[in-house]
């Protein structure tokens, strides 16, 4: 399991169990992270997009012009980043450059996949999905809030609210406070 901070380093912990080690990275404001088969992203606000090949190492700048960049996910071999003040990035079959998929811009925050399905948060605004995996990001028409971070658990999207709740949604039914 991977963390990251902000204004801080990376810790990893070893098969699940025991405490987060750091792996005495620069200090950087680390903002994403995902995991591609054996291979570790993780994105800094303001800076590049990094990779840690096979879970050992060092993380390696893939040289990515600069951006604040915010959440990351993986669908398939492809590979995720959303920009605050920006679009959403796809860096196609886990190599390359990661491209823009011009959507509008705004404060995008977090993302996560469902099944075949790449979901992304925005700050003061709503929850988007992107269907299959191809085309545009479309509304939830959630309230807005100041959505934050996301994630997937036995078949149901979480999404996290700055200083508010968290909610959960399944597939058949709206999101719901969850606690």
């Amino acid at each position: 399991v991977y963390a990251c901070v902000y204004d801080g380093d990376i810790y990893k912990q070893t098969g699940g169990t025991g405490n987060f080690v750091a792996l005495s990275q620069k200090t950087r404001y680390w903002r994403g992270m995902t995991t591609l088969g054996s291979d570790v992203y993780a994105c800094v606000s303001g800076g590049d997009i990094y990779k840690q090949t096979g879970g050992t190492g060092n993380f390696v700048a893939l040289s990515q012009t600069p951006r604040d960049w915010r959440g990351m996910t993986t669908l398939g071999s492809d590979v995720y980043a959303c920009v605050a003040g920006g679009d959403i990035y796809k860096q196609t079959g886990g190599t390359g450059d990661f491209d823009a998929l011009s959507q509008t811009t705004r404060n995008w925050e977090g993302m996560t996949t469902l099944g075949s399905d790449v979901y992304a948060c925005v700050f003061d605004g709503d929850i988007y999905k992107q269907t299959n995996g191809t085309g545009n990001f479309v509304a939830l028409s959630q309230k807005t809030r100041n959505w934050f971070g996301m994630t997937t658990l036995n078949g149901s999207l979480y999404a996290s609210v700055i200083n508010g709740s968290i909610y959960k949604h399944s597939p058949v039914k709206a999101l719901e406070v969850y606690s």
